[in-house]
């Protein structure tokens, strides 16, 4: 029996609830998932915490395996987009110390209420100005540069999330910010 005959039949063993089926295919692609995680976190720990949430969520959707590709593509995409997640909350955690660090921070400079009023006033129509053109851009380069640049989303999820490439939601990014650009000097 080939390794493609032994996932199909484990996955179907999977499906009418024998746990120890799982527990086998768990065996034979853990390594690759592992890998994976690894090559993406560079971190034993972090490729090890991602592998069990990978397989977490393999458990938890197996019945959504409709077999339209290989058994082994959904795992990858299972793991980079596990990767992603992790990779992306992590960040949120770091940028949120951050901030309390930088809040501590400025709480002990504070600014006279001139000052204050002038920042906000500065920040305010900035803000317009940016919203403004942002909006003057075409929609093609204006939708990769919100997901990119304003949420903070990783390439290949724009990519997934637009049903194109990475490569042209790179193209398409430094086209949108070359116009960005443009408009705003434009406008100074």
């Amino acid at each position: 029996m080939t390794n493609e005959d032994l996932t199909i039949q484990l996955i179907k063993e999977v499906k009418e609830g024998d746990k120890f089926a799982f527990d086998k295919l768990v065996s034979l692609y853990e390594k690759i998932v592992y890998q994976t995680c690894h090559r993406f976190f560079n971190n034993e720990e972090d490729a090890l915490d991602a592998t069990q949430e990978v397989f977490f969520k393999v458990y938890r959707n197996i019945n959504k395996f409709e077999g339209r590709s290989s058994f082994k593509t959904w795992l990858y995409r299972i793991s980079v987009n596990t990767c992603l997640t992790i990779s992306e909350n992590k960040k949120k955690e770091k940028e949120g110390l951050l901030q309390i660090v930088v809040g501590w921070w400025n709480s002990l400079i504070q600014p006279t209420p001139e000052e204050k009023v002038l920042e906000n006033e500065e920040h305010s129509l900035n803000k317009k100005l940016i919203g403004d053109s942002i909006a003057k851009i075409p929609e093609i380069y204006r939708i990769p540069l919100i997901l990119k640049d304003m949420e903070g989303m990783p390439l290949e999820k724009i990519s997934e999330i637009l049903e194109i490439p990475v490569g042209t939601v790179k193209s398409r990014l430094n086209r949108g910010r070359a116009m960005l650009h443009d408009k705003i000097v434009a406008r100074h």
